[in-house]
């Protein structure tokens, strides 16, 4: 190795430590610069805004028309055909975007001069009560409801003893007065979505709203199984298939509950009690 050489080594050295040692100090200043973008990969990715124009399209505009067999969401009414069932999730899809329906949506009809909501009085038409609604909702009670109204709904929860005022008791006569608000099927889906506001100035809550965990349509099948409770207390045995009143009176009498002839409402209706 010659002179040069050497020379030309240590001085490529010498330049190197120098930078590190500037950009060493540089560490933990502030500014208001943009950081230097070394690798910038997708940081700063070439892109149009909206209503643009460019050059790399030969009508210079930057919005395209989608291709040919795109399928509009959102934008259009989407009808589908009778018997498609591959496109009921899509239609649900759209319809829980758009929330049009306030009836389904919010379980109101509307809201009164005042501003406040005008709650549906029974379920929506469109939501189909059947065993399979009715066991959905029990499942969703059991879950998010008997803590504090318990599995009957008669307001003995594990907790209600420590809450002041008590939880609600479906039972409670106020459920079954048309003049009342809580006979609003409405009412106690909106409850259940958004809660029950105490009436106070602090803004606490009687009742937390559910609306994170519950959704539209579990929240209606909620509905449809507290009524479902409250039907079971009102039933006789008349109201029970000819075919089927002596298994369930002997089931009755074998468990010591309801006598012959009395009241045959179920003691752990639709399967509730645990």
């Amino acid at each position: 190795m010659n002179l040069n050489q050497l020379t030309r080594m240590l001085l490529v050295a010498g330049l190197s430590a120098g930078l590190a040692g500037v950009m060493t100090g540089c560490r933990g200043d502030r500014s208001d610069e943009p950081p230097h973008q070394f690798f910038p990969d997708m940081d700063d990715s070439p892109k149009w805004k909206p209503q643009s124009q460019t050059e790399f399209f030969a009508n210079e505009r930057t919005m395209r028309k989608p291709v040919v067999g795109t399928v509009a969401f959102g934008t259009v009414s989407f009808v589908p055909a009778p018997g498609e069932e591959w496109a009921t999730h899509w239609k649900d899809k759209r319809e829980d975007l758009l929330k049009d329906d306030l009836g389904f949506y919010q379980g109101i009809s509307g809201y009164d001069k005042d501003g406040k909501p005008v709650f549906v009085s029974k379920i929506p038409a469109s939501v189909i009560v059947d065993a399979a609604l009715l066991k959905r909702g029990e499942e969703r009670f059991n879950i998010y409801c008997t803590a504090c109204h318990g599995y009957l709904g008669d307001a003995k929860g594990t907790v209600s003893p420590l809450y002041n005022p008590s939880p609600a008791n479906f039972y409670d006569p106020t459920f079954y007065d048309p003049k009342n608000v809580r006979s609003l099927d409405g009412w106690i889906f909106h409850t259940i979505r958004w809660g029950k506001p105490g009436g106070g100035s602090d803004g606490k809550m009687n009742m937390p709203a559910y609306g994170h965990a519950v959704n539209e349509r579990d929240a209606w099948a909620i509905v449809a199984y507290v009524r479902a409770l409250e039907a079971s207390r009102e039933g006789t045995i008349e109201d029970v298939p000819e075919g089927m009143r002596d298994q369930l009176m002997k089931k009755r009498a074998a468990a010591g509950t309801t006598p012959a002839g009395q009241t045959a409402a179920a003691t752990a209706p639709m399967g509730g009690a645990k």
